[in-house]
Formats: structure tokens, C-alpha cells, sequence
């Protein structure tokens, strides 16, 4: 193994230490490691920003936003569902996205924190 090779055992003292101190033994140092790589990517990112700053946005008008078709962005908001960041419900024929109460926690805090760096560049 390469000095840039690192198993899971050269973690583990790490590991354990966010699992500990920071995740309190309670929740899931992978899933919340995904719930940022989903964050991560380009277009789930957008659509957390509108969500963040809109409240609830029908489907249609997202796809209208991203300038993309909705059938393409379904992909993309059943992975935030997935991850636990969005919840959507059905307003007659249409579908209508939120952040979750577990999204709301932090995704907000997480785009002024972005904001403010942007401000002082």
C-alpha cells in the first residue's frame, strides 16, 4: 500500500471520534456523510437554494427555473428525498416540494454561511 492508500482501520481512531463527538453515538456517520455529497452536486444544490429561500415550489416551476424539463429533475428530487432533505406533497394534479424539517435545521444557515463569504470576497 502507497503512503496516499488509507483503509478503513487508519480511520477508525478518527471515525470514532466524530462519531462520538460529534454525531453523539446517535446518528450515522454515513448517511450524513451522503446527505452532503448529495447536497453537493450542482443541480441538487440549486434546487435546495429555491427551496431554502421559496418555501414550497410546484415541480413545474422548478423545471421552469432550471431551465430543464421536469421529467429530468425527478431524478434529482427523489435523491433529496431520499437523503431526507425535501418532502413533497400533491396540490390537485401538481406536485409540490419543501425542505424537510430535518433540511430546515441547517440547509438555510448553510447558504447565508455561503452569502456572507461571497460578501467579503
Amino acid at each position: 500500500m502507497s503512503e496516499r492508500e488509507v483503509t478503513k482501520d487508519d480511520c477508525s481512531e478518527g471515525r470514532a471520534r466524530v462519531e462520538s463527538e460529534l454525531l453523539g453515538g446517535v446518528l450515522d456517520l454515513d448517511r450524513e456523510a451522503n446527505r452532503l455529497a448529495v447536497m453537493g452536486e450542482p443541480t441538487r444544490f440549486v434546487v435546495l437554494y429555491l427551496l431554502a429561500k421559496d418555501g414550497q415550489v410546484r415541480s413545474g416551476e422548478l423545471a421552469d427555473q432550471l431551465d430543464r424539463r421536469q421529467n429530468d429533475l425527478y431524478h434529482h428530487l427523489n435523491t433529496l428525498e431520499d437523503a431526507g432533505l425535501v418532502g413533497k406533497f400533491r396540490d390537485g394534479s401538481s406536485r409540490v416540494y419543501e425542505l424537510s424539517p430535518l433540511a430546515e435545521q441547517f440547509v438555510p444557515s448553510v447558504f447565508d454561511s455561503i452569502g456572507d463569504r461571497a460578501e467579503t470576497v
